[in-house]
Order: C-alpha cells, then structure tokens, then sequence
C-alpha cells in the first residue's frame, strides 16, 4: 500500500538556521515536488534553511507491518521530523532516501517537517593562500564542493524536487531488485535485498517472468538472495524495438506478503575492436545532449505526457541516444525511454565547475576527501537506483574536467581511474567514461582509463569548418593527446572513437515563447552571467530593440525571419559537421549539443517549450542509421565546370543493402549507380563523381536528391546537397576601367609585369592594369599605405582587402567571440549590392572561402545615418556584438570600400573560389558605380 504526499506543503523561509521544529510558523504554501525556485521565484538566489511541513492522517491499517517515507530528491541537505522527532538526515541533491517511521506515527494525525538546506551557487572564488581556513559553522559546506551539475549555470534548484511517498510494507520486506539479463541465454539473474526485522522468519521468496519462476528459502537475519530464470525465446530490447519483460518478486511469511514489480529488458552494451555493440551488433550512435530541464519546473518534470511528446520528437530527428547531462534523469524520464526506445547516458553532477585552474597553484586541485566522498555516495545511489533500466548504457564520473585537474594532478588521475574501477564493481553491465575531454587553456583535460575515447568540440559553420575537419580526421586517428601521457594511462586503442559534444545555434521564434497575455518568460532576462565578454552574445533581452536599432530588417524583414533562417542555418552546419564525421570509418558516434534550448542558450534541436525548429522534418533524413554522405570539394560552382563530389554511404541498420542502387539527377541527366558489396557497421565509399549542372543565366542554388533503393526499389537512405551554380559569363570582369594593384611588399603591379600574386590574380579575371594611379584608376590593394592613402585623399577609390591591422577602422580577429564557435555568429551580405551571387543569410556552406579572419569594430552600427554603408556583416547569439565585414566611407574628398572578406588568396588561379571571385567584381563595380556614395567618414 503507498501512498503519494505530493501536493500542498506549508513552507517557511530559515535564512540563519536558528528556527527549530517546534517553533515553525510557515507563512506560505508549496507544491511538492518542485524547486522553491520554480514556485517563488524571488527565491532564485536564495542561500540558507527552508522547511517543509505536511499534515497526514493515518488509520490502523497503515501500522500493521513497517512504514517507509521516500523522497525521491531534495537539493541538498535535509533533516526529516515526524512529529515534532528527528527520523533521520541525508545529504545529496539527487538521489533518493527512505526512512522507517513505524516508531514515530500514530494512528489518527501526523505531520512531517523536514528542514532544508541549499546555497545558491556561484563562481568559483580561488583563495590566496593554500592552507587558509574555510569558514566555520554556517553554512555548513560549501557550495562549490559539492555535486550540483549546471545550477550555476542556469538556474539554482533548491528543496523537495522529486516525489515523496508513504508505503506500508510488512515487518521483513523486499528492500531492492537487481536484474541482470544475460541475452546470449536468456537468463535473468535475480538479486534480492531484504531488510526490516530480519530475525522474524518469512518462508518464501520467490521471481516470476511471465510462465518462468524460481524459489528459495528465506533464511533468518539473512539480507541478499541471487536466483535465476530463464526466459525463452528471448526479444532483445533495442531502440527500434524496446521488448520489456516484468519480474514479479515476492516474499511470503509470517509477516505478511510483499511483492515489488521490476520491469527490465535484455541488453547488453560492450565494445570491441573499436566499435560501439548493442546485442552484439554495431549500432551507430546519434546522441544529443540533454540538460533535462524545463521551463516552468526547472528540474522536476513537468508531466507525463510532456516528456512523452519531447521523446517521441527526438526519435521524429533521428536520436536514438540521449546524453542526460551532469543530472541523473528522473525515475520516469528512464521509464519512458525504456518504453520508447531511448538509449540513455547519465552522469554525475559536477562540483567546483568554474575552477580557475591556470591561476592557481597545482596543489590546490588535487580532489579533496569530502568531495571524494560525496561523489562516490553519488554515483552509488545512481546505480542504486537505475540498476534495472536497459535504455541507460553509460555512466561519466566527470564532465570536462570539471571539479578535477587532470592534466595537472596525479592525485586527480590516480583517482579518476580509481572511480571507474569502483563504478565497474558497482555495475559491469554499461560502459564507463572517467572524463568526457575537451580543450582548455592549457590544452586537452584528458582520458585516463575509460570505455570510450570521447571529445569535445564547437566550431562555426561555414567559417571554421576547414578546422572542424581537420580536427575530427585527426581526431579519427586515435592521437595520443585525448589521454594522460604522464605514464598512468590505461588505454587499450579500442575504445570506440565518439564527439560527445559539437553544435550550432539557432535562435528561437520570440513571439512562439510569450505566454496568452503576451509575455515574455522570465528566464528572459538571464544569461551566461559566468563569463563576461565572451557570454555577450548569450544574453536575449532587448533582442528586437537591438534587431531594429541594427538595421537588420535589411536583411531578414523581421526578427521572426532572422529566428526561422538562423535555424536553417544551424541545419545546414549541423549537416556539414555530421557528413564529415559519417564518412570516418573510425568515429561511432557524436552527440549534439543539445536536445532542446535551455533558457538564453539557443543551440536545441528544440526550443525550450519542445517546439520543433524549422528544420524538424527534414532532420532524420542526415540523423540516421542508414546515410549518403556527400564530399565536396566546394560548395558553389560555375556552370562550366564540373564539380567533384565524393560519395559514401554508412550503412548502420538492419536493412539488406544486397543490390542497392543510388540515384541522382544533376543537370537533368540521371545518374542511377549499383553499389558494390556492402558491409554493416562501417563506411562503404561509394566513388568520386563529377557533376556537371546546366547552364544558368543567375547564379542559383541547386539542390541534387540522392535516393538508395534496394532491390524492389524501397528507400534505404535519401539526402540532398544544396550547391550555387554561377554562369561562366560572370567569371570575367565587366568593369572597363583600369585597375591599379598595391600588394604587401610589390611596388605596383603593371609596373613589375604583374608579378605579385595579387596582381596577377586581378589580370586574370579579365581587367585592365594601370601602369600608375591616375583620376581615372581604381586602386586594389591588401596594404595601403602612405602614397595610397595621400590619393585617395584627394579624390581617389580604393578597395581594401584587409587581412589584419587596418590604418583605417580596427579590425578585431575572430579567434574569440566574434569567431563563434560556440555561440554562433551570423553572417550576411547585402543582396543589392552582391548581385552576382544567390545570397541566403545567414551564409552557409558556399560562403566557406570567402570568410572573414577579422571584424571591423567601433563602428557606428546603432546609427540610421550609416546602415547604407554597411555592405556585410555579422551578429552574434542573441542579436549581439554586431560587427562587419565590408564597409565603405570618405577619406578626404575619395573613398574607400574596406573588407575583410577572404578574396585576395582566393581569386586567382585556376583553382579560384567562384563566389570570391563574384564577391570581388560585385565589389569593383559597386565601387565604381555612382551608388557608391558613402556617409561614414574617419576622424583621419
């Protein structure tokens, strides 16, 4: 018999910790369960004690055997009372406790009152000296040491969060079952803990799995039992067919019966030879990470049926994975992905997140005993707890170093191997992770023994793909710096190669998150308040003040648009990011960052309310099992030319690949190809084509569909490849004048028969070079200096195509923020004055060469006067740091069109970028137009 006790509790504030069980006067009402955050959120920075206090009525019935109270969590201390007498206290956030009452109730009424402690979390404050004393007495710990996960980063999570129960049991009773499946036998192997008054003898205990059973004798003060069943004719649990079964244990006897009902399935996770096994089968793993929070309830769960609509939508994208992050996941988040077919990896929270490693001394970060402690109870109560679910396959001890110095400390690396060991003898039925590794400012924080070899990284799409490619090829190498080289590694070169963390932003619709009245949530107005500058970018508030005050109705409308193609932005780089990793035989498996939005942070698949992105539909079609994987050399092409593609397909799923064909049209000509042998679990390269589109009289985006059909002509996989078509007309010049060329280091380029790289490249693409500057010249230059500048002073034009410090306006890199690799910036361009190119903004995969390395900063964007000006540009996150690109202003009665577009290296030659080189005639004739007719001027 159980009872739940969520419901309305009193709640009263206990900022000191002085008020005592006898002296509550609570002054308000709580909902049980949920954070004293998501209820008053006047509290969100709250730091001391709280109580709880609830009445119950209990009649005869409910005492004759033993009585539990459960809590499920409370954040992060508590002491329970039942009547007015403490039962007991527990430490931890996030896993769950029970106390025997009998001794404390009474029939007719009761009340519980449990007193809470949490401290708001905050930024790791480093002390000066290593030995200096912590303070004493309240509070009693302190908050960074301690396991929080990402409350610092978010929001702060406090009291009764997870249900609270009443269950009668008789005086011995069922304490806790463990199933351990073996698939190859169809055995379940049945551990059971009894506890109560032990020296009373019960008779029997017994399992059932549907027709099967098995029995044993119960004998006196003896806790754990282990019995066995085997099930026919056994149905694996996978994703695609999540088969549970239920045994029902149950213990008879003098004291009564009691039975517990464990649903689980049979799975079994391992590795071998470097790839990723469910039921001894390769599976390909296509994560996401998952904060697991929510926007009304923080951490609890909002219902039932809302996490069932956000589960089915990840398995509508193709996921078949999700990382729960620094947050063990609800007890019903676990059952529903057994129910539906999610694998699941879950983790420890994190404690001392924000640690400043690199400005501390080493001795500072060795782990110390209470945190040690504290993390192992943790991790034991997880496995406690989540033992029987098959769709949990992972468990990570530590998330980016954080909390531990592993590249620093042996004490840290000697006990980060120590605790996979202890979570191995815990649970040898899933996989371990000691650090999931990125970089940090003294390179990787690393791997010291662990199943899998994973990393992290972000980059921007299209801009810094050339790196993300790099990086994820070398990474596909096994390279000795993802573990510890201080000798103390235990590496086998098996484990699975998986990029556990990527991802790319696209901001939500903003009229989508108001409420019926028209409000904007509150969590509007936070933001990655941790890392200063570098977190600009992160903050929404003011989001459609700064869209118009920017100009940028220009260029998308209106921030509903800007929100709608920056998702289809953050799809195309996700694509690019997850073709490159799918054509590398040796990664098995990535994770995005991340399931759904969480508050500012706008890189979901999902928006915070688990509304679909704009791309939802056409996710699966690259996030699945079974992909082509496209390779190209570049994304735009003239219609002249060929375009090499390279093609692959990763086949992962269970479908009969025998006689497949892949068919592609491209240039109205049909290409139908029949794929050779294919083997599962790998990468199966399909072949180097070269497509040749059809003429166009404007540049164009053309979308090639390529379908893989088996025999009978049914789909096995389908994606499509967006490429702009330039016409060849185009490639040449149609500006008549003559060109001056000033590159770095060459005296004019006429003057030296056109010997600079620079000059050459213009002379190639058709214009004329002057001999000297005259009124009737344009000056092209990548290093203007003193007699360039003095000539455009006195009614010259220059282009400037700049490539680090500027003489004119600063030009910032974008090495930092302004790069965006992790909050994303967007680019544009103004489509009137590039005409010779198809322009989508945000700039995707085309504009990959032409990207800028710098910024140009300090310019007036928020200024009306100037917006025509500005040719090119960029925003990041939330509407912020708007930057640009290409600019053109007055300099003396001349004037100069300045860009930090990438063009100068890429323009010439035969190898020449199509859309550099649009870029740069569009710029010349724009330059020698009459529309030319700049209002910015300099203080030069």
């Amino acid at each position: 018999m159980q009872r739940s006790l969520a419901g309305s509790w009193q709640f009263q504030l206990d900022p000191e910790g002085t008020v005592r069980v006898d002296d509550l006067t609570p002054d308000r009402q709580i909902h049980v369960p949920m954070p004293w955050q998501a209820v008053f959120p006047e509290l969100e920075s709250y730091s001391g004690y709280a109580w709880y206090r609830t009445e119950l009525d209990l009649d005869a019935v409910w005492l004759e055997g033993d009585l539990l109270l459960t809590f499920g969590a409370v954040d992060y201390w508590c002491e329970v009372y039942v009547n007015g007498r403490l039962v007991g206290q527990h430490e931890g956030g996030y896993t769950p406790f029970t106390f025997r009452i009998k001794p404390f109730v009474q029939i007719g009424s009761n009340h519980i009152a449990v007193r809470v402690y949490d401290s708001a979390q905050a930024g790791f404050k480093p002390t000066r000296w290593l030995d200096q004393q912590k303070p004493v007495g309240n509070p009693p710990f302190d908050p960074v040491e301690i396991p929080h996960g990402k409350q610092e980063w978010y929001l702060n999570v406090g009291g009764l969060w997870q249900e609270v129960t009443l269950t009668s049991v008789p005086t011995v009773y069922i304490d806790k079952v463990r199933v351990t499946p073996i698939i190859q036998t169809g055995q379940a192997v049945i551990t059971v803990d009894l506890a109560g008054n032990l020296a009373q003898v019960a008779d029997t205990l017994r399992a059932q799995i549907g027709e099967q059973t098995a029995e044993i004798a119960v004998k006196p003060h003896q806790t754990h039992y282990t019995m066995s069943v085997t099930v026919p004719d056994v149905r694996l649990w996978t994703p695609e067919t999540p088969e549970l079964y239920t045994a029902v244990i149950t213990l008879t006897g003098a004291a009564g019966e009691d039975a517990q009902y464990v649903r689980f399935g049979f799975r079994e996770i391992a590795i071998r030879d470097g790839q990723l096994l469910l039921n001894g089968e390769p599976i390909y793993l296509r994560a996401a990470l998952d904060q697991d929070m929510y926007p009304e309830t923080i951490y609890s769960v909002p219902s039932e049926v809302f996490l069932r609509d956000e589960f089915a939508k990840a398995k509508e994208l193709g996921l078949n994975c999700l990382r729960c992050h620094i947050k063990p996941p609800d007890p019903l988040y676990l059952d529903l992905a057994d129910e539906m077919g999610l694998l699941v990896w879950a983790e420890i929270p994190s404690w001392r997140t924000f640690a400043l490693k690199f400005t501390m001394h080493h001795d500072a970060f060795n782990v110390n005993a209470d945190i040690k402690a504290r993390v192992k109870q943790t991790l034991t109560e997880m496995i406690r707890r989540d033992y029987n679910h098959p769709s949990l396959i992972i468990w990570t001890i530590v998330n980016e170093d954080w909390g531990t110095a592993l590249a620093l400390s042996p004490g840290d690396r000697a006990w980060i191997t120590e605790m996979v060991e202890t979570c191995k003898r815990l649970d040898a039925t899933r996989l371990v992770v000691d650090n999931s590794a990125c970089m940090n400012g003294w390179g990787p924080n690393i791997h010291v023994k662990s199943d899998l070899d994973d990393f992290h990284v972000y980059t921007n799409i299209p801009d810094q793909a050339p790196y993300f490619t790099s990086f994820v090829e070398q990474f596909s190498m096994r390279p000795t710096w993802t573990y510890s080289n201080h000798g103390d590694a235990q590496r086998t070169g098996h484990e699975p190669l998986i990029l556990s963390e990527f991802g790319n932003w696209g901001l939500p619709s903003i009229s989508g998150l108001r409420d019926a009245e028209g409000n904007l949530p509150d969590w509007f107005k936070l933001g990655p308040w941790w890392s200063g500058w570098d977190g600009e970018p992160g903050w929404p508030k003011g989001a459609l003040e700064r869209f118009e005050r920017f100009g940028l109705k220009r260029i998308w409308g209106d921030y509903e648009g800007f929100a709608a193609a920056s998702q289809w932005h953050q799809f195309q780089a996700m694509k690019f990011e997850i073709e490159t990793m799918r054509r590398l035989s040796a990664i098995k498996g990535y994770v995005i960052t991340e399931l759904s939005d969480i508050y500012w942070e706008s890189n979901g698949l999902l928006d915070f309310n688990r509304r679909e992105k704009a791309y939802h539909q056409a996710f699966g079609t690259i996030n699945a099992a079974d992909v082509i994987v496209p390779q190209l050399a570049r994304y735009a092409t003239w219609d002249d030319q060929a375009l090499p593609v390279r093609l692959y397909a990763s086949h992962y799923s269970k479908a009969d690949w025998n006689g497949a064909q892949l068919t592609f049209t491209v240039g109205g000509q049909r290409t139908d190809h029949r794929l050779d042998a294919t083997k599962r679990g790998a990468i199966n390269e399909i072949g180097l084509m070269h497509w040749q589109f059809a003429a166009v009289d404007k540049a164009s985006m053309k979308r090639v569909e390529l379908w893989l059909n088996d025999g009978q002509g049914n789909a096995l996989a389908q994606n499509d490849i967006d490429v702009m078509v330039l016409p060849a007309a185009t490639r040449k010049a149609a500006h008549q004048g003559q060109i001056a060329v000033r590159s770095a280091g060459s005296p004019f380029a006429a003057e030296s028969n056109g010997e600079s790289a620079l000059g050459s490249a213009i002379q190639g693409l058709g214009y004329t070079l002057a001999s000297a500057l005259s009124a009737e010249t344009l000056l092209v230059t990548d290093a203007p200096d003193a007699e360039t500048i003095r000539w455009v002073r006195e009614g010259g034009s220059m282009l400037y195509l700049c490539s680090g410090v500027s003489p004119f306006f600063w030009v910032q890199g974008r090495g930092g923020i302004y790069g965006g690799s992790w909050i994303t910036s967007f680019s544009w361009l103004r489509p009137d004055i590039f005409k010779r190119l198809a322009v989508t903004n945000p700039l995707t995969m085309p504009f990959g060469a032409v990207a800028p390395r710098g910024v140009i900063s300090n310019l007036p964007v928020d200024d009306a006067t100037f917006h025509d000006d500005f040719l090119a540009g960029q925003i990041s996150g939330w509407v912020q740091l708007p930057a640009i690109h290409t600019v053109q202003f007055k300099l003396g009665r001349g004037k100069v069109l300045m860009t930090t577009a990438t063009l100068a290296s890429t323009i010439g030659g035969s190898d020449a970028d199509p859309v550099a080189v649009a870029m740069f005639h569009d710029l010349v004739d724009h330059l020698a137009s009459p529309a030319c007719q700049p209002k910015l001027t300099t203080n030069l």
